[in-house]
């Protein structure tokens, strides 16, 4: 088996499949393939995979058509099967903690502790008082079932299983760094899940899964202007050339306001509680991720109503791009949207 090698990054997400081959050398980080492939409406609900026969061949198909024969990947997940918790324990070794966590965690997880599968990272092993802090991450094992026969299904060695939220974060880190004594918000929008990963110092501070996303803008913009699903999704990224009437640029204008004041509205809650709960909360920037991160009505909404920066994060921006295999263009347009596939890129077996 080669050993070493970055994991192929496998991005399930409600309304597309990304998948992303990195390889790591002496001169950087190489983007060897990258792709990704619509889903049908429906494939996959609040993160539960509805469609597996669409699923697998959709992976299939982006292994065959870039010849890929690589086995080992990663997959992650988030939503409602998913808990992120920061406690506080008394101090203990990595190896106590291990021991101990399943009794520790049942205090804080609200499925049966036999449902789930536990894992956990100390953030700050002396935090006072002796106590420390503990990332807990408990996630349901049918879920995770779920997204390991799919990959195993379409022809895949699943070697890791991580979370959103951090695959975001390691992408970040990768190209952006994290400045000390800066507190900054990652937010990822996708279709059906918002996730906020608030970071002080390179730390996770706090997380939320908010279960709503840019599907509630296509489902508006189907409903009003009474069109497929397809055209909708073409509507909603305002393409070139789609809207040649004025009235239905108007309509989507109108909705996407409409839209994008709910999802922030929701955003700005989960970080006003943030801010209630935390010394030095100040939150300097927001960086956007997600494919539904770039609806301009959205960007222009976080902006004003929560008086901070808002970046649209570029995950390759620091990894080596070669223009005569890529189209740069397009890469930049979809950067946004890849960002969970580079983080599970950046993975290998056992890391």
């Amino acid at each position: 088996m080669a050993t070493g090698k970055n994991a192929i990054g496998l991005d399930i997400g409600s309304s597309s499949i990304k998948l992303i081959q990195l390889r790591e050398t002496s001169k950087g980080i190489h983007l060897v393939n990258f792709d990704m492939a619509l889903l049908p409406p429906e494939a996959v609900v609040d993160g539960a995979l509805m469609n597996f026969t669409a699923i697998v061949e959709k992976i299939r198909e982006l292994l065959r058509v870039h010849r890929i024969r690589f086995k080992e990947c990663a997959l992650s997940i988030s939503g409602h099967s998913v808990i992120i918790k920061k406690i506080s324990l008394p101090e203990m070794t990595p190896e106590e903690l291990q021991e101990s966590i399943q009794w520790e965690a049942e205090q804080y997880i609200p499925f049966e502790i036999k449902d789930v599968e536990v894992d956990v990272e100390i953030l700050n092993p002396k935090a006072g008082q002796g106590q420390m802090d503990v990332l807990l991450v408990a996630a349901k094992k049918e879920i995770i079932n779920d997204y390991v026969s799919v990959a195993m299904e379409a022809g895949l060695k699943p070697v890791i299983m991580d979370v959103d939220t951090f695959t975001i974060q390691n992408a970040f880190e990768l190209n952006y760094g994290f400045s000390p004594n800066e507190v900054i918000a990652l937010i990822n929008i996708g279709a059906s899940v918002i996730n906020i990963n608030i970071v002080a110092n390179g730390i996770t501070t706090f997380t939320r899964d908010i279960g709503m996303g840019g599907q509630m803008l296509t489902e508006e913009i189907q409903k009003q202007l009474n069109v497929s699903y397809e055209e909708a999704e073409h509507y909603k990224t305002g393409g070139e050339g789609t809207i040649s009437s004025s009235s239905i640029y108007r309509e989507v204008q109108r909705l996407s306001e409409r839209v994008s004041e709910t999802l922030v509205t929701e955003i700005q809650r989960s970080i006003d509680f943030f801010a209630a709960t935390t010394i030095n909360a100040d939150i300097s920037r927001i960086y956007l991720s997600g494919g539904s991160s770039q609806i301009p009505a959205l960007i222009r909404s976080l902006e004003r109503r929560l008086e901070v920066p808002v970046e649209l994060v570029n995950p390759f921006k620091n990894i080596v791009v070669d223009p005569k295999k890529f189209d740069f263009d397009l890469l930049q347009r979809m950067a946004p949207m890849a960002a969970v596939a580079v983080g599970l890129g950046l993975r290998r077996a056992g890391d």
